[in-house]
């Protein structure tokens, strides 16, 4: 598989951060998808407690290569990353955000992430209540 050129997946992580940023702003739903914030990449928002999370969804393989620094990460279909920032925000805030069982990428080291070999939307729902345990329920969020 090739790698991304440096000079084009960096700006790329630059769009992703700056939507992550711009959608912690928005308003929040327990559990959304954005549209595409940069090619193969959507965001998952939520919040715990008022305090707003936007993980980014990335399923280019070519991508995931590239953040996880290993071309031979077995073909996972996806990855659902929360940058570092947003974790110690929402820990100040008196949530735990539990990132001990995250990849944290070699090449963007504040970036931890969660792979997934299937994707489905209850899946990907399932990860952030991992990380997050404070997340409300659909019915606390309701």
């Amino acid at each position: 598989m090739s790698r991304p050129v440096q000079t084009t997946f960096i700006p790329k992580v630059r769009r992703v951060r700056t939507a992550v940023v711009v959608a912690r702003g928005a308003d929040r739903w327990h559990f959304d998808f954005s549209g595409e914030v940069a090619p193969g990449v959507r965001l998952v928002l939520s919040e715990v407690g008022g305090e707003p999370l936007a993980f980014s969804l990335w399923a280019s393989p070519q991508d995931i290569a590239q953040i996880c620094s290993d071309a031979s990460v077995p073909a996972p279909a996806a990855f659902l990353a929360i940058d570092g920032d947003q974790a110690r925000e929402a820990t100040a805030a008196g949530h735990t955000v539990d990132l001990s069982e995250c990849s944290r990428s070699q090449s963007n080291p504040d970036l931890s992430s969660a792979l997934f070999d299937h994707v489905s939307q209850r899946q990907i729902h399932t990860v952030p209540h991992w990380l997050v345990p404070a997340l409300a329920t659909h019915r606390e969020a309701a």
